[in-house]
């Protein structure tokens, strides 16, 4: 487990200020197209290291400090990252889940290893994102907690890591609840696979009897083209517990979002689901979930052709069924700064 620390100082005003909207202009479950834009970007720069997605949130206008929490064991499948954002009032947090990176989705989402794994509360998840997901939680509940208490997280890190081998720092999480909270509002966000474990992350939160007065505080989850990681089951528990404020972005044929495929076990999505309209074009809500891929071979097959097709702008091709280039967190970042109607939202 590694824990790393950084700041934003950023210029900022009072009047269209960035955390000032997110903040007291979006509801609990309130699709925004801004939020969309803002958390389309965050997610695309969890793939870098801390400090370069830290300056991203300077250059949005956020100011306050990130913790990153991050786990890798490729012997048992697990690799992720968790940076989460507290602004200098202490009033937001954006929680940031990263995956694994984009050349290894593929074996990685269809590797044995990943088999289904029970969830705590009902039903299965995929074997590699759970095991991920368990990885970063012990820590990043930690660090949950005073971010709805308001201890600065840099402090936090600090008691976490003690000097002297052995002395267990007392836990944040017992002070949930016992006064008023410091955060207001709390995004969360992921692309890929981390926008598999954004969903992991919301499911711990709305699960864990001591985050029950923070539940309330989540504003939204923003997941641009996750992979499946609930069985039917537990995909509508979960649908039933926050799926009014899950929005989940598809772009194109972006195959991923129809993984893992159901030759390794049957998954199902959860949420709002919204898809590009056309790819200059803008976020339409859909109301079939999309399904998954019958077995991965073929797909891999198309996704590579495909992807040659867009590389060389071969335009006059039939167009690719799947495509790997769909997936690259650019388009999304496109799409989501394009204007938006629908969901009752200019």
């Amino acid at each position: 487990m590694r824990l790393e620390h950084a700041f934003t100082k950023c210029p900022g005003t009072k009047q269209g200020d960035p955390a000032e909207h997110l903040i007291d202009g979006v509801n609990e479950g309130q699709y925004d197209h801004g939020v969309a834009e803002l958390l389309s970007i965050a997610s695309a720069w969890s793939y870098a290291d801390l400090g370069t997605y830290t300056e991203k949130l300077c250059q949005m206008g956020l100011d306050g400090e990130v913790v990153g929490v991050c786990a890798r064991n490729e012997a048992i499948l697990v690799d992720a990252a968790a940076y989460l954002y507290q602004s200098a009032d202490k009033r937001l947090g954006i929680l940031t889940l990263r995956g694994v990176q984009q050349d290894d989705i593929i074996p990685w989402l269809t590797d044995p290893r990943g088999r289904m794994t029970p969830f705590p509360m009902v039903g299965s998840a995929h074997g590699g994102l759970y095991r991920s997901g368990m990885a970063l939680w012990p820590t990043l509940r930690e660090f949950l907690a005073a971010l709805y208490t308001g201890k600065p997280l840099g402090k936090r890190l600090t008691e976490l890591s003690p000097k002297k081998p052995g002395k267990r720092p007392e836990s944040e999480v017992e002070q949930v609840g016992k006064k008023k909270p410091t955060l207001e509002a709390l995004y969360i966000t992921g692309h890929g696979t981390g926008g598999s474990l954004a969903g992991m992350a919301t499911a711990g939160i709305h699960i864990d009897p001591k985050f029950a007065p923070m539940r309330q505080l989540v504003r939204g989850l923003y997941a641009y083209g996750p992979a499946m990681f609930a069985d039917p089951t537990l995909a509508r528990t979960l649908n039933k517990l926050f799926g009014e404020k899950t929005y989940r972005f598809m772009y194109e044929n972006d195959f991923v979002t129809k993984m893992p495929p159901r030759s390794v076990g049957r998954y199902e999505h959860f949420g709002r689901q919204l898809v590009s309209s056309s790819r200059d074009g803008v976020w339409v809500e859909e109301m079939r979930l999309d399904r998954q891929l019958r077995a991965h071979l073929t797909a891999n097959v198309i996704g590579a052709v495909a992807y040659a097709k867009d590389a060389m702008y071969l335009s006059m091709m039939t167009p690719m069924r799947y495509a790997w280039g769909d997936h690259s967190p650019t388009n999304y970042m496109r799409i989501s700064r394009n204007a938006y109607v629908g969901l009752g939202h200019p």
